[in-house]
């Protein structure tokens, strides 16, 4: 975890936050930022005030943006695929609900994507969300067990000793495949999950299939 009361753990976390807003369609809540930088809701909270002394973001209705002409400097990302447009919402909410880190990868072609991550509250004190990603597609990780079998797979402690993970697949009609993978911290069991995170991949796919109409 990154140190958030060093310096460099402050920069880090300051370019981390201002890049999921530049990067963002709109304006996001505290908790959504939080998840989506992996760090405790307090601390992007306290971070996100003093960038709005410097005039780095603003709040409107508790909902947090670049301040006008901040955001022209920030470099024009790649707009959001219809798949991670879908999965962002249902990814942020599951990490909410269980303080877990949630990934989305696509598998097509045999070239695997990550397409969206929600890094959980439980999972920030262990790893940086760098190192989430890395482990999330870890020649071990749960993520390949479940495309070879084809159905919900589940590793216990061997990408690392301290994390449990399970992930979900489904079959794209284009012929790729998605896959939902979730991460705990070992003492928090995951088995309950297989369900909840197999009915959010479903979701997402659904969700997908509205916008594209």
């Amino acid at each position: 975890m990154v140190d958030e009361d060093r310096p460099s753990g402050v920069v880090h976390s300051v370019f981390a936050l201002v890049r999921v807003l530049g990067e963002a369609p709109g304006p996001l809540g505290v908790t959504e930022l939080a998840s989506a930088v992996g760090m405790p809701k307090t601390t992007a909270h306290r971070l996100l005030e003093q960038l709005a002394r410097e005039d780095v973001v603003t709040r409107r209705d508790h909902r947090w943006a670049l301040a006008p002409g901040f955001g022209a400097l920030m470099p024009a990302g790649p707009p959001l695929s219809p798949l991670a447009t879908a999965a962002r919402p249902r990814l942020n909410a599951l990490a909410r609900a269980t303080g877990a880190s949630v990934f989305l990868h696509l598998m097509s072609d045999g070239v695997l994507d990550t397409v969206y991550c929600a890094h959980g509250s439980l999972m920030a004190p262990l790893f940086p969300a760098s190192e989430q990603r890395l482990a999330a597609v870890h020649p071990a990780a749960s993520l390949w067990r479940a495309l070879r079998s084809g159905q919900v797979a589940a590793e216990y402690q061997e990408v690392r000793p301290d994390c449990l993970c399970i992930a979900a697949p489904a079959l794209l009609s284009s012929g790729g495949t998605v896959v939902a993978s979730l991460a705990r911290p070992d003492d928090h069991e995951v088995e309950s999950l297989k369900r909840p995170l197999e009915r959010v991949v479903s979701l997402i796919l659904s969700d997908e299939r509205r916008t594209e109409r």
